[in-house]
């Protein structure tokens, strides 16, 4: 609980020129902030190195805190993910750098599914990494956040290029993805086995492109499909219900 409360109390940025900061949000004080550094450049990749070299600057992404609190990633546009620990004040720590994708970092987040942390990460080469990696060809790979290497390598359904999420309590792992012909997939998985448990009914057959989806409240899936947003209650593979996506209209 001390690291939930903390982590409401304080709120972090990242800047266009890679800057991050820590500011306490009731009095708007700045308790700690970082320049844009690559902690150990002779462990990248060689094109990041190269990147590097002709421009040593890159912007921010995405920060997020960890579920306790006690970390926080930073996304960049430039193929690295940064983990630091926060333990107060000024006190900030380099704990874990990850040249993560070829390009621009778009998004990362935490999950702790069976009390273990993951970090999750998706880029401009069109990866997502770190839990259960989804690439362009239909491959899915499991890591773990020490960035030891892939755990396990799965075939997506359909082999499409897909994302995944976990539901909100870390206990069920969901994928959704369209093939190269515009056929989608939603499908909830036995992550421990490495099989799809089920395959849900009602998605477009000829989608036009990567169909979005999202979890709530442990028992429901939303997607996004044919100007419509489709739910599923996540036992039942039949769709529960279906509204208009009046905005795209």
């Amino acid at each position: 609980m001390r690291g939930s409360r903390r982590r409401m109390r304080k709120k972090r940025a990242g800047t266009n020129n890679g800057d991050i900061t820590i500011w306490e949000v009731g009095r708007w004080e700045r308790l700690a902030s970082r320049n844009f550094n690559v902690w150990d450049v002779e462990a990248c990749s060689m094109a990041l190195q190269a990147l590097l070299a002709s421009d040593y600057t890159a912007s921010v992404s995405r920060v997020m805190w960890s579920p306790d609190g006690a970390l926080f990633g930073v996304a960049y546009s430039k193929h690295i993910v940064q983990i630091y620990y926060y333990h107060g004040g000024n006190d900030l720590r380099n704990h874990l750098e990850i040249d993560a994708h070829v390009g621009k970092v778009s998004d990362l987040g935490f999950s702790h599914p069976n009390r273990q942390l993951f970090i999750i990460t998706c880029g401009e080469d069109k990866n997502i990494k770190f839990i259960f990696s989804a690439d362009i060809n239909g491959r899915i790979k499991a890591w773990l956040y020490d960035n030891m290497g892939s755990r396990v390598d799965y075939d997506a359904p359909g082999q499409s290029c897909m994302t995944m999420a976990y539901s909100a309590d870390g206990t069920r792992l969901f994928s959704c993805g369209t093939s190269k012909e515009g056929e989608s997939y939603l499908a909830a998985w036995n992550e421990s086995e490495g099989f799809i448990k089920h395959v849900y009914n009602g998605l477009w057959k000829q989608s036009v492109g990567v169909v979005q989806f999202d979890t709530m409240k442990n028992r429901f899936l939303a997607t996004g499909d044919e100007f419509q947003i489709k739910f599923w209650d996540m036992d039942d593979v039949n769709i529960l219900t279906t509204t208009t996506a009046e905005d795209y209209q």
